[in-house]
């Protein structure tokens, strides 16, 4: 009897299921076998995850905001944060290429027969290098160019590898991924040569050859493919031009740029900087096209960059007092470019400075410095004018404000309070001016159209919630920089004094504190009592009043003279003293600088034609003190080269003890500091000695001793760096744990670059371990997916457990863990911020931290070898 009867489709089904799964073998090189793997790694795995990071880099470009004050870079990689944000989805790119490799590779003869794997594999290397893991990057681009010759994703992969290969800094072997390119005898069709001379360009510029990178970047500019990357590089070889000094051909360029098209930003600036660039000529055109700017309202926040521009064409042309009008409309009209702002301060503190007018220059530069961000290459040289300047000004206003109360005591009671009247009406003038120009810059940002932003790219897409998008995050924190520059993370941020300052930065919720004002009291200065009160009633009080000027008068001259090299002004303030107070306190100093002033101006050639000079000085000095220090200084001037010999045999006495401090000879370092504070009294080191003393001390474990020696230093040496220092000291002490700071040994633990585990040490007492592993484990299987980390715990001692993960390879992937681990806001949660100890270390070293127990000494030894003193 028949069976029963299969029907067609069922029969037709299971002939493609016989066929399948002949062609799913990837030993097999037959037709049916090479189709079946190169469309299922195409269009299931390598088209997804090639994709995903298409919107991943997208969306980092997106984020990225160009600090036009600086060459831009020619490429845009993303910072550590936008890295460690996008590794979630960087690892699912690389593990979907993974499995495409695992199951649809054919390696047969050894060769490979799905054209779809090199493809696969350069989507892993690119996703490593987001990662900013540049030596896995650096490992795959290699793989490729070696393993696929040929390939169509060679040549890419020798160029990827030269881009990886200038993050890392090695230089000679990026040359050479370059010149392997170039010296292939012909390159496919279609190969991008606009990448390849912009990625020599970056090389050069990284190699300091502005000229060749101009060469390199002129060839990448016309040979560009993407209008996106044809713009940037354009300007960037405009902003080389104007770096090198060729205005003319800076100019042409940022006239090319503007006719681009290019995005906003990038136009508005090339306009600009045409302005700045300009050098010689007629600025009649240039004037005509930034007032034209100044009335478009699409430019209102760039207000101030134009005014700015402005007064780099009046400082050009020599019109100072026009540069000021239009550097303080700068400062007035800024809305939220903090750094630009930054910039006119900057400009205004400098024109003052130079015309050696300090109490304005001294404003300008403290406002400087309150918005310039701290690795601005002139923070350094604003924040010491802005001291030293502060430190003038406090001067030069004790002077005026004694002057003013003398000045004061002579008058009649009815005299003095039309005078005092008058003092109030011209504080409260001055007071509603500075009201009024706050209120129209107030006016002037509120009228400042709102500009819509576009969504970030797939952050946006993917619809997630605005304070878990990392782009969103990126982006937010960059605007709040831009608009408030890099503000240490504190309360009442907003409400820092700023007194003494240019600055106006007064919202509506910040309370003004002016002169003891509070809510329904008017302020003091106000009451005429106010000024009556430090008035001098008697000759005591105007004795009081006299040394005032007189210490005054001295210490802006030695400002004048030793920090601002201003030996005028220096010879001003000590004339007047000398020319006011017949006898003071600072009389016979004032006359041996004079002395010192006019002798260095002597050496130079300089003669006075009034017959004054140092020996005008030398023979006052002689004369009414003969038996001061200053007279043995003028009578034997080889006496201050003696000095310095003393000093420079003091200096390499200290050194010594102090190398035998770095030895930790602790009581031997005691007794020296000991010797030359009881018999050295006018020893150049004393002050270091004394530190000295105290951190010796410290070594010992005496904390009662290291704290009492601290304070000693404090009183003993008010106003040095030794003094500042011990006030550090006592600071960390009374906020840390009560002793001493441990002093290092000699390290028993070894450096070492291979496996690595990472440890994280908890209290046995309160301490969910279970939990805490399960927690770590998913953030390993978030970041770190592509790597089998196990975890472990055993007792470190009798308080404390350790978890362990491993394996880590090698040091770098140990830091690069240990980066992720630490700065994870999210899924650590109750544990990286509860301040356990958390840190790479090598198998060596972990016998070795295991048997001595010592976690302090490890802690150092990570700190000093890991994190470079960190």
């Amino acid at each position: 009897m028949p069976g029963p009867r299969i029907s067609r489709p069922l029969q037709a089904a299971v002939v493609l299921l016989c066929l399948l799964a002949v062609g799913c073998s990837q030993e097999k090189d037959a037709f049916l076998n090479r189709t079946f793997h190169r469309l299922t790694s195409r269009d299931n795995g390598w088209f997804n995850a090639n994709e995903k990071l298409k919107e991943i880099v997208m969306d980092i470009e997106d984020a990225h905001v160009d600090n036009f004050d600086e060459v831009l870079p020619l490429f845009v990689y993303g910072t550590e944060a936008e890295a460690k944000a996008a590794i979630p989805d960087l690892e699912k790119c690389i593990d979907k290429c993974s499995l495409v490799i695992e199951r649809h590779s054919m390696q047969i003869e050894g060769k490979e027969r799905n054209r779809w794997i090199d493809d696969a594999w350069f989507v892993i290397a690119r996703s490593q290098f987001y990662k900013r893991n540049f030596y896995e990057a650096e490992r795959g681009f290699t793989y490729i160019g070696r393993r696929f010759k040929g390939g169509n994703r060679d040549l890419e992969s020798w160029i990827w590898l030269a881009r990886t290969a200038i993050q890392l800094e090695q230089y000679a072997k990026a040359q050479t991924a370059l010149d392997h390119v170039r010296e292939t005898k012909q390159l496919p069709k279609g190969f991008d040569q606009g990448e390849l001379a912009a990625v020599q360009a970056e090389l050069e510029l990284k190699r300091g050859k502005v000229d060749d990178a101009i060469l390199q970047l002129e060839r990448a500019v016309t040979l560009a493919e993407r209008k996106r990357e044809r713009v940037r590089w354009a300007f960037i070889l405009a902003q080389l031009y104007e770096l090198k000094g060729q205005e003319q051909k800076a100019l042409n360029q940022y006239a090319a740029v503007v006719k681009m098209n290019p995005p906003y930003e990038v136009a508005f600036h090339a306009q600009i900087f045409q302005a700045l660039a300009f050098n010689k000529g007629d600025t009649k055109s240039l004037r005509k096209r930034l007032r034209s700017m100044l009335r478009d309202d699409k430019h209102i926040d760039h207000f101030d960059m134009i005014h700015y521009a402005l007064a780099d064409l009046d400082l050009k042309e020599r019109k100072d007092s026009a540069a000021i009008d239009h550097l303080e409309t700068s400062v007035r009209v800024s809305t939220t470019d903090t750094k630009q702002k930054a910039k006119s301060f900057l400009k205004l503190a400098d024109i003052y400075f130079d015309d050696r007018e300090y109490v304005p220059a001294q404003q300008y530069y403290d406002s400087t410095r309150a918005l310039l961000s701290e690795e601005h290459v002139r923070y350094e040289e604003v924040d010491t004018r802005a001291r030293v300047l502060g430190d003038l000004v406090e001067q030069l206003n004790i002077i005026a404000r004694e002057d003013s109360l003398q000045a004061l005591m002579g008058l009649d009671p009815t005299e003095l309070d039309k005078k005092i009247r008058s003092i109030i009406r011209a504080r409260e003038d001055a007071e509603e001016e500075a009201a009024r120009k706050e209120e129209e810059a107030r006016a002037a940002a509120e009228l400042a159209p709102a500009k819509p932003e576009r969504p970030a790219g797939g952050g946006a897409a993917r619809g997630a919630w605005y304070f878990y998008d990392p782009q969103q995050i990126s982006r937010g924190l960059t605007n709040f920089r831009k608009k408030w520059g890099n503000r240490k993370l504190e309360d009442d941020w907003r409400r820092k004094d700023r007194s003494g300052s240019a600055t106006v930065m007064n919202t509506e919720e910040e309370e003004v504190a002016d002169g003891g004002k509070e809510a329904g009291k008017e302020a003091e200065w106000k009451d005429p009592e106010y000024y009556m009160r430090d008035i001098p009633s008697d000759s005591a009080a105007v004795m009081a009043s006299n040394a005032r000027i007189c210490t005054a008068l001295y210490t802006s001259g030695m400002i004048y003279k030793e920090q601002l090299r201003d030996t005028d002004n220096a010879i001003e303030s000590f004339e007047v003293l000398n020319n006011r107070f017949d006898e003071c306190r600072f009389t016979p100093e004032s006359h041996y600088q004079l002395y010192r002033i006019y002798l260095e101006k002597e050496r130079t050639g300089w003669f006075s034609l009034e017959g004054i000079g140092s020996q005008t000085y030398a023979n006052i000095i002689l004369e009414r003190w003969p038996d001061s220090e200053f007279a043995r200084l003028v009578r034997d001037p080889n006496i201050l080269q003696a000095d310095e010999l003393r000093r420079k045999e003091e200096e390499a006495a200290y050194k010594e003890v102090y190398g035998r401090y770095r030895q930790y000879e602790y009581w031997t370092v005691i007794t020296a500091c000991d010797r030359v504070i009881l018999e050295e009294p006018r020893n150049h080191f004393r002050p270091k000695y004394h530190i000295l003393k105290a951190m010796a001390t410290g070594g010992t474990k005496n904390a009662t001793g290291f704290r009492s020696i601290l304070n000693e230093v404090k009183a003993l040496y008010p106003g040095t760096e030794e003094a500042q220092a011990a006030e550090d000291l006592l600071a960390k002490l009374d906020g840390g744990t009560g002793s001493a700071p441990v002093l290092k040994n000699e390290s028993p633990f070894k450096k070492g670059d291979g496996a690595h585990v990472y440890m994280v040490v908890v209290p046995n007492q309160g301490s969910d371990v279970t939990g805490m592993r399960a927690t770590i484990s998913d953030f390993n299987r978030s970041f770190f997916g592509s790597i089998p980390l196990e975890l472990s715990s055993s007792f470190l001692d009798a308080a404390h457990q350790v978890i362990l993960i491993s394996p880590l390879p090698n040091k770098a992937k140990s830091l690069e863990y240990h980066a992720l681990f630490i700065g994870d806001e999210e899924m650590l949660q109750g544990i990286n911020n509860m301040g356990y100890p958390a840190f790479p270390i090598t198998t060596e070293n972990y016998a070795v931290l295991y048997k001595s127990k010592d976690l302090a000494a490890y802690q150092a030894f990570f700190e000093e070898n890991y994190l470079d003193g960190q």
